[in-house]
C-alpha cells in the first residue's frame, strides 16, 4: 500500500509522522517544492531581526530524520497532476526540470498557501520581497547585508506585515506601513486595531491607513518607493504582505470540490470529493464553530491537528478521525503589546447573524497594586437571544490566557451565566481578584 504526502512543513509533516505510527508497513513518499520539507513559518520575521538567531532553529525536521522513520521526502520536486482515475502522478524535479509519473493508492494533499501579490507595476524590482518560505527570508537578509538600506515600506496590515514592521525597525530601519482598509489588524474590532495602530507609533512605525499601494517605481532595476494615491514614499525595501490564499491549483485541475472560501472542500474525516484522497492545512476549509459557517483558518496549530486526522486515516483507509472544526483562535504581538482573538468579532458576528451584545472593559494582569500590572483589555461578543458566548478578543499583558479560557469556553458552549462563576486561579502576583473574563461576563450579564 503506497501513500503519497504532497506538500510538507506542517499538514504534510505531521500526516506522514502520524500515517508512520499507525501502519509501520505502508510505503510513505513525500513530495515538497521547498528546499526545506519541515520549517516553523511563525518565526520567519522573527528572523530577520536576529530575534531568531540561527537558521537551523527554524527547520524543525529534515529529510535524513525522516529518512530514519522510513519515510521518503524528495524536496525541490513539484507534484503538477493528479488524475484520480488511474491514480497517477506527474512530478517535476526542480533541479533538472526533467519529470516522471508516480502513482499512489491514497493521496494526502498538503499544498498549504500562497502568498499574494497585488497585480501592480513593479513588483519583480530588486528589493521588493513576500515573507512565505525560509528562501524568502534568505533573499531578505542577503539583500540587509549587500544593499544596507534604510528605508522600509510594508504593505498590508495583517500578521506578518505587522511583525515585519517590528522586526525591521529593531534593525535600524526607518518603516512605514501601508494598509488599503480602514484599520491594521482587520480580523480584529476597531477598538483593538487602534491599539495596535498607537503602540506602531510609539515605536517608530508611521502607518496609513485607507490607502493602497498603486505601485513600486525604481531605476535600474531596483526599487527606489512605494506608490500610493496622490503620495509617493521613499523605499528600497518593501516587504508585500497583504495576505495569502489557499494553494488549490493541483486539487482543483484534478477535479476536487471547492468551497466557498477558495479552499478544498472536505468532510468531518478530512477527505476530499475524489476517491482516496485527503487534504489539510491551508490549503482546506472547515467549519467555524461559533458561528457554524465554512472558514478558512490557515494556523499553523491548526494544521497539525489536520494532519493528525488525514494522517491516520489516509493511512487505515477508515474514518478513525474527525476533525470537529476551529475557532480561528489567534495571537500576535506588536513590540510590547500582545494581541489575542477567539470566535468572532463583533462585525463577524453580526455578518454571521447573529443579535450580538457586547462588553469590553479594562483590567489588569495582576493585583492593581501589585508591582509589574499591566494594563489589559478584554471584549466578549455573545448572541443576545439566549447569551452564548461567541467570541472574544485582548490586548495587553496575559492576552493570551484571557482568551484561551475563553476559547476553552466557547468550545465547550458555555453561555455567559456559566462565565461570572468560573472558578479561576488568584494571587496577586497572577491577577486581579477577579479575572478580567469574570469581569466582562458580569457586565454582559447584565445586559442580555
Amino acid at each position: 500500500m503506497r501513500l503519497v504526502v504532497v506538500g510538507g512543513v506542517a499538514a504534510g509533516t505531521k500526516a506522514a509522522s502520524r500515517a508512520r505510527r499507525v501502519a509501520p508497513e505502508l510505503e510513505i513518499t513525500l513530495y515538497q517544492e521547498e528546499p526545506e520539507v519541515s520549517i516553523s513559518e511563525c518565526g520567519l520575521p522573527y528572523f530577520l531581526s536576529g530575534t531568531v538567531s540561527g537558521r537551523e532553529r527554524l527547520v524543525a525536521r529534515t529529510p535524513e530524520e525522516f529518512a530514519r522513520m522510513g519515510i521518503e521526502v524528495r524536496t525541490l520536486h513539484r507534484v503538477e497532476r493528479i488524475d484520480p482515475a488511474s491514480k497517477g502522478l506527474l512530478v517535476r524535479d526542480l533541479r533538472s526540470g526533467e519529470t516522471f509519473e508516480d502513482s499512489y493508492d491514497r493521496l494526502i494533499v498538503a499544498t498549504g498557501a500562497r502568498a499574494v501579490v497585488p497585480p501592480v507595476e513593479g513588483t519583480e524590482l530588486e528589493g521588493v520581497f513576500t515573507l512565505r518560505f525560509l528562501t524568502d527570508a534568505d533573499r531578505i537578509l542577503r539583500y540587509l547585508e549587500d544593499r544596507s538600506p534604510k528605508r522600509a515600506v510594508v504593505v498590508g496590515g495583517g500578521y506578518i506585515g505587522l511583525e515585519a514592521s517590528e522586526n525591521l525597525r529593531k534593525i535600524g530601519l526607518e518603516v512605514t506601513l501601508v494598509q488599503a482598509g480602514e484599520h491594521v489588524a482587520p480580523t480584529h474590532d476597531p477598538e483593538f486595531s487602534e491599539l495596535v495602530e498607537r503602540e506602531l507609533a510609539e515605536n517608530g512605525v508611521e502607518v496609513h491607513t485607507g490607502r493602497a499601494a498603486e505601485g513600486f517605481y525604481g531605476e535600474a532595476g531596483r526599487l527606489r518607493g512605494v506608490r500610493l494615491a496622490g503620495r509617493c514614499l521613499d523605499a528600497d525595501l518593501a516587504l508585500v504582505g497583504v495576505g495569502i490564499e489557499p494553494e488549490v491549483t493541483l486539487a482543483r485541475e484534478a477535479g476536487a470540490k471547492i468551497g466557498r472560501t477558495g479552499a478544498i472542500r472536505v468532510d468531518r474525516h478530512m477527505k476530499t470529493s475524489l476517491p482516496d484522497v485527503w487534504a489539510a492545512g491551508d490549503c482546506v476549509e472547515t467549519t467555524n464553530l461559533a458561528s457554524g459557517l465554512p472558514v478558512w483558518a490557515p494556523f499553523g496549530d491548526t494544521a497539525n491537528q489536520m494532519g493528525r486526522v488525514v494522517g491516520t486515516n489516509a493511512a487505515t483507509g477508515r474514518d478513525e478521525l474527525e476533525f470537529p472544526g476551529v475557532l480561528a483562535t489567534g495571537i500576535f504581538r506588536v513590540f510590547e503589546l500582545p494581541v489575542a482573538k477567539t470566535g468572532l468579532s463583533e462585525r463577524e458576528a453580526q455578518q454571521a447573524g447573529f443579535e450580538t451584545v457586547c462588553a469590553t472593559i479594562g483590567s489588569t494582569s495582576r493585583a492593581a497594586y501589585y508591582p509589574g500590572a499591566e494594563k489589559v483589555t478584554l471584549k466578549l461578543v455573545a448572541d443576545g437571544d439566549g447569551g452564548t458566548l461567541l467570541g472574544a478578543q485582548a490586548a495587553g499583558d496575559g492576552a493570551d490566557r484571557l482568551v484561551d479560557v475563553c476559547a476553552t469556553a466557547i468550545w465547550g458552549r458555555l453561555g455567559v451565566a456559566d462565565l461570572v462563576n468560573l472558578d479561576l486561579a488568584y494571587a496577586p502576583p497572577f491577577g486581579p481578584a477577579l479575572s478580567p473574563v469574570i469581569q466582562a461576563a458580569s457586565v454582559l450579564s447584565g445586559r442580555i
